[in-house]
């Protein structure tokens, strides 16, 4: 019921007729009175400033509803202009200048913490920004490195493990004597057991592709090196020959693991012996070093005795001592290797995986082809 406004004079003074009513029309040449707007809903008076304090009250909420409703919108208009699903694989863009962001958006990716169900959003991104090493905290900026790399440390992991299923998928259906089959050749000259009679065309051209990859034909050597580096062993390497991603190569060149190379383009070591020609192999993308020195690992005669331990143990603890040839220090690298998986607890990494990650024909979120620089690392 809408409330009626009438006009009406009310008196003020003890000798007020007790009949007047606030329908009475004001009455010129009485005592002194004060005239007001008398509010009623129907028949029923109610003084003017209890309805104004409903309608203040009433004001505020509507306003605070509308400020929450716009402040929801405008959050939410800002993560889907500037981030993709949390369940796709994506390559995130991270300016230069933007360490803030990448924050912003591990948080928002739930990588800022330890995944206690140990499955790791698919968020890979380009490069680190060019303010990474400016963080002060220390802490801060060791979670960003290995909370950023994770998710390139375990595709490339994956994609091996993919590699090595198909692989043995494939020597199960070879009735040939596998201990001693060399796919350098289509025949075994003892038995004349054709290999590729027992395979589809596109599992021979797999098993070549392999054979090239990790530069041996025989089954022995396929077995021992398409295999996968322990998570830690990765974010460990990472962090030291990156200086926990600050370093010079890791900025200009997203060398991640301080590969050298000889016949490609690099960076040169500002403190290169004279006499020197190995340069700091760059990359595309950190997953394009993450590959180059998973592979270095995995196909290169000098890490022979860490695939043989492999064969044996995935303790990392163990398969680091074969990671001698990765530095002149020698055993105080592996010291130190260590050291840094057991201060950091990356062996808690080991047991995470992707979560809803798609390996088909292992070309990942960026599908620039590997050019791997040979065994050896930078003095950085």
């Amino acid at each position: 019921m809408k409330p009626s406004l009438t006009e009406g004079c009310v008196r003020v003074g003890s000798h007020m007729n007790n009949n007047y009513s606030a329908h009475t029309a004001p009455q010129p040449g009485k005592d002194n009175a004060e005239c007001k707007l008398a509010m009623h809903f129907g028949k029923r008076q109610v003084q003017p400033w209890t309805i104004y304090v409903v309608l203040g009250i009433l004001t505020v909420v509507l306003f605070v509803l509308v400020s929450s409703l716009g402040l929801s919108y405008r959050s939410s208009f800002q993560h889907s202009a500037t981030v993709e699903k949390p369940d796709e694989a994506l390559l995130a863009p991270v300016k230069p200048g933007e360490t803030a962001n990448l924050i912003s958006k591990l948080k928002y990716y739930g990588l800022w913490k330890f995944p206690a169900s140990g499955k790791v959003p698919p968020f890979f991104i380009k490069t680190y920004p060019e303010d990474f090493h400016t963080i002060d905290d220390i802490n801060v900026r060791k979670r960003v490195f290995l909370h950023t790399l994770l998710p390139h440390a375990l595709f490339v992991r994956q994609e091996a493990l993919k590699r090595r299923e198909k692989l043995e998928t494939i020597l199960s259906k070879i009735d040939c004597s596998v201990e001693n089959l060399d796919f350098a050749k289509d025949f075994e000259y003892k038995n004349q057991c054709s290999w590729a009679d027992y395979l589809e065309e596109d599992e021979v051209q797999f098993i070549r592709n392999l054979c090239r990859r990790y530069r041996t034909t025989s089954v022995g050597g396929l077995l021992e090196r398409v295999d996968a580096v322990p998570t830690s062993i990765i974010l460990a390497q990472g962090a030291l020959e990156s200086s926990w991603g600050g370093s010079r190569f890791a900025r200009e060149g997203n060398s991640i693991f301080g590969m050298w190379t000889w016949k490609t383009a690099g960076i040169i070591p500002s403190r290169r012996d004279k006499g020197k020609t190995h340069k700091v192999k760059a990359y595309e993308s950190i997953l394009d070093s993450v590959r180059a020195y998973h592979l270095t690992l995995n196909r290169f005669e000098p890490y022979d005795h860490f695939r043989q331990l492999r064969l044996q143990t995935d303790d990392p603890l163990i398969l680091v001592d074969g990671l001698l040839p990765y530095s002149e220090r020698g055993e105080d690298y592996v010291e130190e290797i260590k050291h840094i998986i057991l201060s950091n607890e990356l062996q808690k990494y080991d047991n995470c995986s992707l979560k809803d990650i798609n390996l088909p024909g292992f070309s990942g979120p960026v599908s620039n082809k590997i050019s791997p620089s040979k065994p050896g690392k930078a003095s950085l």
